[in-house]
């Protein structure tokens, strides 16, 4: 979601924009800081949004996505924990669906089964009321703790808090899940850090009805309803805020400049719809697609799915075409993911894990054999691999530092 544009930031070519999802029915947000963006001449189009356009930052293009649950009850409440799974289950599922036919156009992916879901994780004892401040450190503490990755160009990150758990940042205008005050359901942004990557995530709160009451005056004009489940609420707001963090994680990649339209989600905002995968049915929101707007001369431009992936627009990045066949490298992949998830205590910084969580899995790698019957000491087996990993990184690091030669990538535009 896009925020207002200052005229002192336009002049100096500067954004002020965050990621969110606005409570009202169809409308952007109206938060966030300066985000240095590049400056792009926007050619005419055909189509509702002809300012909707490439900037030329970067783009998510494999996703890797990882969850993480904030607060005490996704470790103490047993209907949290079963939410926690479920929507662990609707991400590895959105990453299979239709849903990734329209984000294909963006250079996001290739079509449903692009990206992966990768791992949760667990965090307790965060403060009840956080900063963006604060999220950055808890996420640096995380990735120190080794609870998530130091981050490539392709991570991103779902952070659910519980009801227990809100935003009030006054500095970035983002009060979200609190008392008074609310304005917005969830948001984007990223951090940079102390290994110097940048780190995309959304931060989506509890949305149950006291936060939807205390956001929203009128149901009939709120993106999210009191009809719909808890589930449902916080589906239709990932999804929003993982296909903006997807095409526009820095803030400077598709966008329309205009504050009143904003990113590819902010355009159909509120829009609910569904998609199926197997025997499940999930509430997402329809996205905003560029191809349909042009090829409809703006009739059509607001999709929940596609039958066949999405041309990738001619004005957006060029990407270089994945080697691997993509249908064998994804069932490669999805015989090992997600991995186990980890637990991590913010004050002490204790990492803990569930055993029997592990069991299960290494069962499930083997299966339908016994990995005794594979490998006799597998402990040992995987500690090797691990000695093997650690310099095989040493010396990429130590490569990456003293590089003989350089190349640079230019995005085609329009």
């Amino acid at each position: 979601m896009l925020a207002q544009v200052s005229v002192e930031a336009h002049k100096k070519g500067r954004r002020r924009a965050r990621g969110g999802v606005n409570p009202t029915l169809g409308a952007p947000a109206v938060h966030g800081l300066e985000i240095p963006t590049v400056s792009r001449k926007a050619l005419p189009s055909v189509g509702a949004f002809p300012n909707f356009t490439f900037h030329g930052g970067p783009i998510i293009t494999n996703p890797q996505v990882y969850t993480s649950f904030w607060g005490s009850l996704w470790q103490s409440d047993l209907a949290y924990q079963q939410r926690a799974i479920r929507l662990n289950h609707f991400l590895q599922d959105l990453l299979n669906s239709d849903f990734m036919n329209v984000l294909s156009q963006y250079g996001t992916g290739n079509g449903a089964g692009s990206g992966n879901f990768v791992r949760a994780s667990f965090v307790n004892n965060i403060p009840a009321i956080l900063t963006e401040e604060e999220i950055h450190g808890i996420l640096q503490s995380t990735i120190d703790a080794g609870i998530l990755p130091e981050p490539t160009s392709n991570t991103a990150l779902i952070i659910y808090l519980d009801e227990k758990s809100g935003v009030n940042d006054p500095n970035q205008d983002l009060v979200l899940c609190e008392p008074q005050n609310d304005n917005a359901f969830g948001y984007h942004s990223f951090f940079v850090t102390a290994a110097n990557n940048p780190f995309y995530y959304a931060i989506i709160p509890a949305l149950n009805n006291t936060c939807l009451k205390e956001t929203c005056s009128n149901d009939t004009s709120c993106s999210l309803h009191l009809m719909q489940t808890v589930e449902q609420r916080l589906t239709q707001v990932t999804s929003h805020e993982f296909a903006e963090m997807a095409t526009d994680p820095q803030l400077n990649a598709w966008f329309d400049p205009d504050p009143r339209v904003g990113e590819n989600g902010d355009i159909c905002n509120g829009e609910a719809d569904t998609i199926a995968v197997g025997a499940n049915t999930w509430t997402i929101q329809r996205i905003y697609s560029k191809f349909d707007d042009m090829n409809s001369n703006g009739a059509v431009f607001c999709l929940g799915q596609a039958f066949t992936p999405k041309p990738r627009l001619s004005q957006g990045p060029s990407i270089q075409a994945m080697a691997l066949d993509r249908r064998q490298h994804k069932a490669f992949l999805e015989s090992m993911l997600p991995i186990p998830s980890l637990h991590f205590d913010a004050n002490t910084k204790e990492v803990t894990m569930d055993e029997r969580e592990y069991n299960q899995y290494v069962e499930k790698l083997f299966h339908p054999s016994y990995q005794e019957n594979i490998i006799s000491d597998l402990p040992n087996f995987l500690r090797q691999c691990a000695e093997i990993l650690e310099k095989e990184k040493e010396v990429s690091s130590e490569h990456d530092s003293h590089p003989s030669h350089h190349t640079t990538d230019v995005s085609t535009i329009y």
